[in-house]
């Protein structure tokens, strides 16, 4: 069966999980012709406390820099651009387990062909807290997301949370049928929820 989708994948690149889907996505759309959207989203806010400053505006607080830093490729080069960043910046931070400092996000720049400087530009540039809430605030409330990976679909405006995977399918068949079975999903009338317990961390 053969998709013309064009998919918003909202992501936030400190997490594990979210990473691991986002291989198997690029894998399927390789195949499928699938359009992906890449699009922020803050575990760091949602997970906020009631009357807490918001995370983004703290320069030094986990996971800031690195959506700031795709806000910004985002508003100068776009969404191709933000994936090509998320690649290189997952690979170094999921793979590689590289820390999640400057030095770490310059190189993952470099390593996607953009300007390695964006790192202190983006934090220097307030609109950069803008983007990143404006992306996480519009996936929150056009389907009630509340963590990553999340997937929409443009064609629908529905959305779901996941597929939650330790790593993408085995074989090209099995990943082309897992998205099969999430489209059909995230579509299917009436479906709320499906989910079991964890028995493996990301990449086992």
């Amino acid at each position: 069966m053969e998709m013309t989708d064009r998919i918003r994948f909202h992501f936030d690149p400190r997490c594990p999980w979210a990473w691991q889907t986002s291989k198997w996505m690029r894998d399927v759309a390789a195949r499928r012709g699938l359009d992906i959207d890449w699009r922020l989203f803050s575990l760091a806010v949602i997970n906020a406390a009631e009357g807490e400053a918001n995370p983004l505006h703290d320069p030094d607080a986990k996971g800031t820099p690195a959506l700031r830093t795709l806000a910004l490729v985002q508003k100068e080069a776009g969404s191709e651009a933000v994936g090509r960043l998320y690649e290189t910046m997952g690979t170094r931070l999921h793979e590689r387990k590289e820390a999640p400092t400057g030095e770490t996000l310059s190189g993952a720049l470099e390593d996607a062909g953009l300007d390695p400087g964006i790192v202190a530009r983006a934090l220097d540039d307030p609109s950069t807290v803008d983007i990143v809430m404006r992306d996480h605030d519009a996936v929150v409330t056009e389907v009630g997301a509340f963590g990553v990976p999340t997937i929409v679909l443009e064609s629908s405006g529905r959305g779901i949370f996941g597929p939650v995977l330790t790593r993408p399918p085995a074989t090209e068949e099995l990943a082309d049928q897992l998205w099969d079975h999430v489209r059909w999903l995230i579509d299917a009338e009436g479906f709320y929820e499906l989910k079991r317990e964890r028995d493996r961390g990301p990449g086992e």
